[in-house]
């Protein structure tokens, strides 16, 4: 304990404390003095930028696209047979299998692209039809008419057979009145006939 007591005054001392202070760069205060010694203590890791190779377009591409581009498609194929061709270690029927994966894939892109436009199209008339079927509709004749066209020629038609009706109408009007005054014509006609005939059939007696 007391070997420990001696030890420790003899480096706890006011000198030692300064001139480790000086040595930091504590005291007097030097922040260049500060840093470099932090600098020796604890050196950070440097980041190095990576530059992109050919190898991260298989990332580009089974990773971060989902499906991939074809251009980006097709290249990473290219890549992959060209990297199958110079690696000896495997053999034909890996390579073969491999080359038919990578033609297989294209086809069911371009087929997915194909599909995918025709997805569009659909959707785009189910939603022109849903648009035109929330438009107002009219009753004619017991019949939906959304078409404007359609709507006047069946508005046409039904004026059209209206006045058909009314001028046969009138017509007939017109005939009955005529009828009914011919009629009284002849029934003078007929009296004065009658008359006549009776005084003519009538015979004349002188007395």
């Amino acid at each position: 304990m007391k070997a420990y007591i001696k030890a420790r005054a003899d480096v706890c001392h006011h000198q030692n404390i300064e001139s480790a202070w000086r040595g930091a760069g504590l005291h007097p205060f030097n922040p260049q003095r500060v840093f470099r010694t932090l600098g020796r203590e604890f050196t950070p890791e440097v980041e190095i930028s990576k530059e992109p190779t050919q190898f991260d377009i298989f990332n580009q591409v089974f990773v971060n696209s989902s499906p991939p581009d074809i251009a980006i498609l097709q290249t990473a194929n290219n890549l992959l047979n060209s990297t199958i061709e110079n690696d000896t270690t495997l053999s034909t029927p890996v390579r073969q299998y491999i080359r038919k994966l990578t033609i297989e894939s294209e086809q069911l892109r371009a087929q997915s692209i194909i599909h995918q436009h025709d997805t569009n199209n659909l959707r785009a008339i189910m939603k022109k039809h849903t648009i035109y079927k929330k438009e107002k509709r009219l009753v004619l004749k017991g019949h939906f008419h959304i078409s404007i066209q359609e709507l006047y020629n069946t508005v046409m038609e039904a004026e059209k057979a209206t006045k058909v009706q009314t001028m046969k109408k009138g017509k007939e009007k017109g005939k009955v009145i005529e009828y009914e005054t011919e009629t009284e014509e002849d029934i003078g006609e007929e009296v004065e006939d009658e008359s006549e005939s009776d005084i003519g059939d009538c015979i004349i007696v002188d007395c």
